[in-house]
């Protein structure tokens, strides 16, 4: 039996000529419907990959003997505390040298040049734990004057967050 697609009108006896037989849909709108679903799935691709959270960067290590590095940065920290403490360092002076006691345990441990980056380096190149850390010192090293009420206090709050970091950072 001949598919109705293949009847030709002419071969039914009785049918008017301006008649046509059945037509099948064109192949057109099927590319066109698989093309907008292939952007709708595209749309979404793009849409998680361009809002994802970033990575943190892998910092290479060093091969040194970290707890040693660990323990003499912590005793130097240590030392410091003490001295601003006593009223030998102030404030700003105890931000800046705890700022380069933290570099220099970060340059000890890793590959970073961190004893020469600035704090926009540290954004692109470092964890988040780093950067953090390096914020919280940086107003009063280098602003001592700021709305800061007291400059103690965060020196405090500085010291905290870079014992956590030699401490835990290896």
């Amino acid at each position: 039996m001949p598919a109705a697609a293949d009847l030709v009108v002419a071969d039914v006896p009785g049918m008017p000529e301006e008649f046509t037989g059945p037509v099948a849909y064109s192949d057109r709108w099927l590319w066109i419907g698989l093309a907008l679903l292939a952007l709708v799935v595209l749309y979404y691709l793009a849409s998680w990959w361009f809002t994802r959270p970033p990575r943190p960067p892998a910092v290479p290590r060093r091969e040194v003997d970290v707890p040693d590095a660990q323990r003499d940065h912590l005793a130097r920290i240590d030392a410091l505390v003490a001295r601003v403490r006593a009223g030998e360092v102030g404030p700003r002076d105890g931000h800046q040298q705890l700022s380069e006691l933290v570099r220099s345990y970060v340059a000890t441990v890793t590959t970073l040049p961190a004893r020469t980056m600035a704090l926009a380096d540290f954004r692109d190149r470092a964890p988040q734990e780093l950067v953090d850390a390096i914020e919280l010192m940086y107003p009063p090293e280098f602003a001592p004057d700021a709305a800061d009420a007291d400059p103690l206090a965060s020196f405090d709050d500085a010291v905290d967050r870079s014992r956590r970091l030699v401490g835990t950072w290896g």
